[in-house]
């Protein structure tokens, strides 16, 4: 029976340019797996790590780029992992760049261009792929207020910071002998009933 993870994100880099959107793919060596498909960001997040830190590593470590704006796409990703046996479910992140300075690609890599949604679309091997160009599409090509409902605050999980640090925890539960005896009193009463 196949297990159910989700340690990997995707991660869509857009810009608007002319009231377009427009997406940044990179395409694959052709000595590696997949050569010579285009494809998004991807990483699996690793042992200690947030998803918005693996969000911000991906990127820098594929175009050595730093992110401006961070978004959820609002939408899972699934696909399944032979390798693992496992359905895999990646969260989606839409996010900009600081600079539009040049790209320096991570040596898997062989180009990397920017399209508009029916050329990336064309491009992406896998339906969830492209599927989640076309959701991107359609929120981030609406208007600030209603691209600003999506947009997150990347500094709300610091480095150190993890899951049990920002979430309270209620109290421990209170003991209390008296509902013990409640019960025996009632059970009591009901034995004398019959």
């Amino acid at each position: 029976m196949p297990r159910i993870v989700s340690d990997i994100v995707d991660v869509y880099v857009f810009r608007r340019l002319n009231a377009r959107v427009q997406f940044l793919l990179l395409q694959r060596q052709t000595g590696t797996s997949m050569g010579g498909t285009w494809q998004a960001f991807h990483s699996q997040i690793r042992m200690g790590d947030t998803t918005l830190q693996t969000v911000k590593r991906v990127v820098q470590e594929a175009i050595d780029l730093e992110l401006d704006d961070i978004y959820s796409a609002d939408y899972i990703n699934q696909f399944y992992d032979e390798g693992r046996d496992a359905m895999v479910l990646s969260p989606v992140f839409a996010v900009t760049l600081k600079q539009q300075s040049p790209v320096r690609l991570a040596p898997e890599f062989h180009d990397a261009a920017w399209f508009d949604r029916q050329d990336a679309t064309i491009r992406l091997p896998f339906s969830g792929q492209r599927w989640a160009i076309r959701h991107i599409d359609e929120i981030m090509g609406t208007s600030e207020e209603q691209r600003a409902i999506y947009k997150l605050d990347a500094d709300i999980w610091q480095p150190t910071q993890g899951i049990a640090d920002s979430v309270s925890l209620p109290p421990e539960p209170v003991t209390d002998d008296s509902i013990d005896e409640t019960y025996d009193e009632f059970m009591a009463e009901s034995d004398t009933d019959n």
